[in-house]
């Protein structure tokens, strides 16, 4: 299945991937939270998918990619109708439990559909990507439509129900553009044991997520504090990253699968650190926009080779299992990380985070540098096959 086919339905599902960023703070910033207890917020949120992501990798397993895809649509629906009616805390995070749970499913149906199709894994991944990207442009077009004529509050019920319509949609979508395909049964799989190298890839996805979360979840924080600007200005802000990453997605991923992805992951480790760094010194809004375009782009193409490394050579009829694993560690990161985070934040002020961030991810670059084999994309020896 060609990435084409489940285009229309990933960019309809995706309108809040962007602008929930933005929205959650000025959201929990009504019912008065601090910035510690805003992060700690994303990390319940982390943790409520930690044991969803190892069942549901299980159970993808056992069903087929189109029925894993339609499910995930259909659960996507339902949280953005629980979130449009979201009014506490522990309404928000019920809903983002659901939110969490979709994406698993549809992470997890893509990174099969991907290994089904013996493609580029990077590349294919940044296409998927990026196709979430432009949904997510999407979203911050009708959000700006939205919240041009009502306040907040009531603005977040009307986007959050346009996105659930927008999910039934794509579902509807998916129906006759995605075809059937069967399951071919496996028999007595023994569970899921990961070979020194896959060991060593989860404990860089989980320091790499780890990182990554303390930086990224006071970008609004951040961003106020240092230039007081309102809704449509933040929007506004990250109008160059958004467009450059959903053009670029593919070609980034690309990166890996020729250049090798040991060496995308150090050097965008490096340049991850550096432009962190360079926000904090260049206290101007352009060259901010500038700045964290270049950001978001090292640290998608480390991303997806960092994905591409761990997925080759799996079987796809155990991708789900061992995937879910895989991303189990990305939740453990998600938790720690924002913590930290908003506890530097809170005690040292806006700048620290990004300067721990900066020395964090050099260190990371050196370790991936001595402790990671060089891979390049290539037809795949296939672990697992023999379970």
């Amino acid at each position: 299945m060609q990435n084409k086919q489940i285009a229309a339905p990933v960019i309809l599902v995706s309108f809040p991937s962007i602008i929930f960023g933005g929205l959650l703070p000025l959201y929990t910033e009504r019912l008065h939270f601090t910035t510690l207890e805003l992060t700690m917020l994303y990390s319940v949120f982390a943790l409520s998918g930690l044991i969803m992501k190892l069942i549901i990798g299980f159970m993808s397993d056992r069903f087929s990619r189109r029925f894993l895809l339609l499910l995930s649509l259909s659960v996507y629906g339902v949280a953005y109708l629980a979130l449009s009616g979201a009014e506490t805390i522990p309404q928000l995070v019920a809903a983002r439990f659901i939110q969490g749970a979709a994406g698993i499913l549809l992470n997890i149906s893509v990174m099969g559909l991907i290994l089904d199709g013996n493609a580029s894994f990077a590349q294919s991944i940044g296409a998927f990507h990026s196709n979430c990207n432009f949904g997510g442009m999407i979203g911050v077009g009708v959000a700006f439509l939205i919240f041009s004529k009502y306040d907040l509050m009531s603005g977040w019920k009307l986007f959050f129900l346009c996105s659930a319509g927008a999910a039934v949609l794509g579902f509807l979508c998916c129906l006759p553009n995605v075809k059937r395909t069967e399951k071919t049964p496996v028999r007595h799989l023994k569970p899921v044991a990961f070979t020194k190298e896959k060991q060593k890839l989860w404990f860089f996805n989980l320091f790499l997520c780890l990182f990554l979360s303390i930086p990224q979840v006071l970008l609004i924080p951040f961003l106020k504090a240092s230039f007081d600007l309102d809704m449509i200005e933040l929007a506004t802000v990250f109008f160059l990253p958004m467009v450059v990453s959903s053009i670029l997605g593919p070609y980034l991923g690309r990166l890996g699968d020729t250049l090798g992805y040991r060496k995308v992951i150090v050097l965008s480790s490096i340049l991850a650190a550096a432009m962190a760094i360079a926000v904090v010194v260049f206290h101007d809004l352009s060259a901010f926009q500038v700045l964290w375009t270049a950001y978001v782009m090292s640290t998608s193409a480390l991303d997806y080779s960092l994905d591409a490394m761990f997925v080759k050579g799996i079987n796809e009829h155990v991708i789900g299992d061992y995937y879910g694993r895989y991303t189990f560690g990305s939740s453990i990161g998600h938790i720690i990380g924002p913590v930290i985070g908003g506890s530097l934040f809170d005690l040292w002020g806006k700048d620290v985070p990004y300067l721990v961030f900066s020395v964090l991810m050099l260190l990371y670059a050196l370790c991936a540098a001595v402790l990671l084999p060089e891979i390049r994309s290539s037809k795949r020896e296939e672990c697992g096959s023999n379970l």
